[in-house]
């Protein structure tokens, strides 16, 4: 990457040392290699042969802004970069220090970056944790508070928690509302005591030396000379703009409305070269990385940043708190935050837009029931540099209305080593494991598409196809995310073009990514470079997907409870040369093709990650459900049909799909979202749509419909803490369960009049097997023996659990333990009481209580042990 250098002023050599030299080393990756050739870099940095178009797409775009000034949309190419690089992490640690101008910086999410002189938020998507050191000062203390009341309200940085809860050194750090904080950081451990009282104000100015910012200028980052060693002014953020703010441990880049997709993607790859390239704050007085001294493996010079830092894209107009918290100029939406008062406490506030109780109303069960709550058609679209691909193959259909064929050129596949990453040869293309992460590239081919499949243009001559390429990174369900996948993902190249580079996270595989590997798809357990299992050991894999192109085999325990009486499983034992191939009794037939197809090309590649050769054939065995051999149930441990959900005794034919909701109440009224399969075909019926992981997208608690034709489930995940702070919480979430439980019930009358499906409330832990089945893998988490791990699984009507959580008095005896009965309001336990009850344990009858001040009430229900 090329720099422009023009700094003239005193502070010119330190500017200089400060800013991170780049210098691209070579690489055993052909990939690599070739990225680092600077006349190849110069062509992709050069301008575009469609320039002109480009020109005229962002002049409308410049009209339409010009119009309304204060409203615009998103396009597609900044949601997916936004996507792709969010403005947080799953777990930050923001450290708050400073006097005069309070500094907000991200550091190592662990205790020993604690001191006693700081105030520190933990955020992750269901805590806003603030710990006040004892000794943090009173503009620390307030910035703090600031800053966890707006971050909860508004819902910043991933944060969906109900409340903010407010650790004190020395007060309240070893009580149970602290347990959670000390585990997020991998245990309590010693920490830092408190600084020397000027600490703070030589902390403010050192660790703004070590601020960096660049402007793109054509295709370079020039250090921005006003800006540079400095507190950056919100007057640099020009909507024409592309900056990049590195602030060590936090690296952004931003880009205003105006700026074209391709200068947001060189500034992409440009940013990239910073967040992996060297770094050098050996003339700074704090290294931004590690600014209190408190870890020793993070030097003042380096290469790339830790795992815990942050490398993200914000647009204009959708600056998180802690980017806006970097400028000394107030920016837009930051002087609605919370209310703080003037000794620095935080004034007490609900979450925003919290519901009232008393409106919370099922949703359009009609609507929900025929699925007019889904957004758009139920086809899948891909886009791809401006072109929905379907489903990755064939002909489609451009907005214009012209018929393309689509064809694959072809496949290239990385696996992600942290910095580094190693190609992997052609054979093992569509080997994929559970713990790592790959960079899959696709290069395919449009042509026009005419009846005698040829591509000609009005004259009679064949035109030449199109070649456009695109990138995906495939992340295993275990494996990290701390960004490292994702330098890997830069470093080895982008496409130019808008939407061509797509996040795939494991279980939400387009139909285009799963036909690169034609039915050849394999996910295994465990890591590439620590495989789980040997040549001897039978592995058992369910087949998923709707098209035998689509097929793929997703590795599972080897034991009973692994099958499904409405899939296929594949059976294999590399050694013994042995397959079989079960399906089960109730299989639609396409899950029967989708199989064969797979083990075909199983056969056909012979993967050595299997074990297997094509020198050392394979037998297959084709079995069906209730005709295994006994060699079959031997590879397995044991015959136990009980261990699944056998349906040979079942009469029903079902052919149909199951649904699944995400009933919620978090956006002020009650909603459900229906969840829908990435690869669903219009008219198949999808035996197993779902994976688990669906249910663990939201952050608890959590309510979920699942609708499984013969009978309907309520699952529940988590509850709120009953803590003495959490009462308005709990009163929601009662509030939110009722209103599911009504929600349910309706459903089941609206899809089936007549005889309405029997509705359960099930709970995380304890699901039956008639629920874990309707998913192709379930795995139990590792907690307290539930029902289900003792044999036992007791069913609770949903009719009989919303009569309980409708009951309106209770016993003097039962309102004062804990926890409460369901459905109890903490705020409000008199309510529950009968008449005779009030008038015992208040001494005075309702209306004179009615009578009093709130802040009287209060203080007569805390004094008799009525206020939880």
């Amino acid at each position: 990457v090329a720099f422009v250098c023009r700094l003239s002023s005193a502070v010119t050599e330190h500017r200089r040392a400060v800013r991170p030299s780049r210098r691209t080393q070579g690489s055993r990756n052909p990939l690599r290699a070739l990225a680092a050739r600077e006349d190849i870099r110069q062509d992709y940095m050069g301008e575009r042969d469609n320039s002109a178009a480009e020109e005229r797409d962002q002049a409308e775009k410049n009209c339409k802004n010009s119009s309304s000034p204060d409203s615009h949309p998103a396009t597609s190419s900044e949601k997916e970069m936004s996507k792709s690089f969010p403005p947080f992490s799953n777990l930050m640690l923001i450290h708050i220090k400073g006097r005069r101008q309070v500094q907000v910086r991200v550091v190592e999410p662990s205790v020993r970056s604690l001191n006693s002189g700081d105030c520190f938020l933990l955020v992750d998507p269901n805590h806003c944790i603030l710990w006040s050191g004892e000794f943090a000062n009173k503009e620390e203390r307030a910035k703090a508070l600031e800053l966890a009341a707006f971050i909860q309200s508004r819902r910043e940085l991933g944060c969906r928690a109900s409340q903010v809860v407010h650790l004190e050194e020395g007060l309240n750090t070893d009580s149970p509302e602290a347990a959670d904080f000390w585990s997020l950081l991998g245990g309590r451990k010693q920490y830092r005591a408190a600084g020397a009282p000027e600490e703070d104000e030589l902390f403010e100015q050192g660790v703004v030396e070590s601020n960096c910012v660049y402007s793109l200028m054509e295709d370079r980052l020039v250090p921005h000379e006003q800006a540079w060693a400095s507190i950056p002014s919100t007057a640099l953020l020009d909507s024409s703009e592309v900056l990049v703010f590195d602030f060590g441990s936090e690296v952004y880049l931003w880009h205003g409305r105006d700026v074209s997709p391709s200068r947001r993607n060189v500034a992409l790859q440009l940013t990239h070269q910073v967040w992996v390239g060297e770094y050098d704050y050996c003339n700074c007085r704090v290294n931004p990385l590690d600014p209190t001294q408190c870890n020793p493996s993070v030097q003042p010079r380096g290469e790339g940043r830790p795992s815990w830092a942050l490398l993200a894209v914000v647009t204009e107009d959708n600056e998180t708190a802690l980017f806006r918290e970097k400028f000394l100029s107030p920016m837009c939406g930051s002087d609605d935050a919370a209310e703080v008062d003037s000794e620095g406490n935080a004034m007490q506030s609900l979450p925003v837009e919290q519901p009232s109780l008393d409106i919370l109303t099922p949703c359009d069960i009609k609507a929900l029931a025929s699925g007019g709550l889904l957004e758009g058609d139920a086809s899948v679209r891909t886009v791809l540099s401006g072109v929905d691909v379907h489903r990755g193959r064939g002909v489609i259909t451009l907005e214009e209305g012209r018929a393309m064929e689509l064809r694959t050129v072809s496949v290239d596949t990385w696996h992600v080593q942290e910095f580094d990453d190693s190609e992997i040869q052609v054979e093992s293309t569509g080997q994929l494991h559970e713990g790592d992460s790959y960079v899959i590239r696709w290069t395919y081919s449009i042509t026009a598409f005419v009846d005698n499949r040829s591509s000609q243009d009005e004259c009679g001559n064949v035109s030449k196809p199109q070649e456009n390429t695109a990138f995906f990174l495939w992340r295993g369900r275990h494996s990290s995310v701390s960004g490292r996948d994702t330098a890997a993902f830069l470093s080895i190249g982008m496409n130019n073009q808008e939407d061509s580079q797509l996040v795939v996270p494991q279980g939400k595989e387009p139909p285009c990514f799963l036909q690169l590997f034609q039915g050849g798809l394999v996910i295994h357990k465990g890591k590439r470079e620590e495989p789980t299992s040997t040549a001897a050991d039978w592995r058992l894999f369910c087949v998923r997907g709707e098209l035998p192109e689509e097929a793929l085999l997703l590795e599972g325990d080897c034991c009973c409870s692994s099958l499904r009486s409405r899939g296929s499983f594949v059976l294999l034992n590399s050694q013994q040369g042995v397959l079989y191939l079960w399906t089960g009794c109730k299989a639609h037939s396409s899950t029967r093709e989708v199989s064969k197809r797979a083990v075909e090309r199983l056969i056909e590649m012979s993967p050595s990650e299997l074990g297997l050769c094509r020198s050392n054939p394979v037998t297959v065995h084709f079995v069906e459900e209730g005709s295994e051999p006994s060699d079959f149930w031997t590879a397995l441990g044991q015959m136990d049909r009980k261990a699944y959900d056998c349906m040979l005794q079942d009469p029903g034919k079902y052919n149909f799909t199951p649904r699944l909701f995400h009933l919620s109440a978090s956006s002020g009224r009650f909603e459900a979202e229906e969840l829908r399969s990435p690869i669903r075909l219009p008219g198949v019926v999808m035996a197993m749509p779902f994976v688990q992981e669906s249910l663990y997208s939201v952050p608890q608690p959590a309510l979920f419909l699942l609708d499984n034709r013969l009978e309907v489930y309520l699952w529940q995940r988590g509850q709120p803490e009953q803590t003495g702070s959490s009462a308005a919480a709990w009163s929601l979430w009662h509030s939110e369960r009722k209103c599911a439980m009504q929600t349910v019930l309706q459903y089941c009358k609206e899809i089936n009049p007549r005889r309405p499906p029997q509705a359960y409330l099930i709970f995380e832990g304890s699901e039956p097997l008639t629920f874990t089945n309707v998913f192709p893998r379930w795995e139990r988490n590792h907690g307290p023996l539930t029902q289900r791990d003792s044999g036992e699984v007791k069913l609770t009507l949903v009719q009989d659990a919303l009569a309980q959580l409708m009951k309106a008095q209770y016993p003097v005896e039962e309102l004062l333990q804990s926890p409460l009965p369901a459905g109890v309001d903490p705020q409000h336990l008199e309510v529950y009481l009968s008449d005779q009850d009030f008038q015992a344990v208040l001494e005075m009858k309702r209306d004179e209580y009615a009578s009093l001040p709130s802040w009287e009430q209060t203080d007569l229900k805390k004094s008799k042990g009525l206020f939880y």
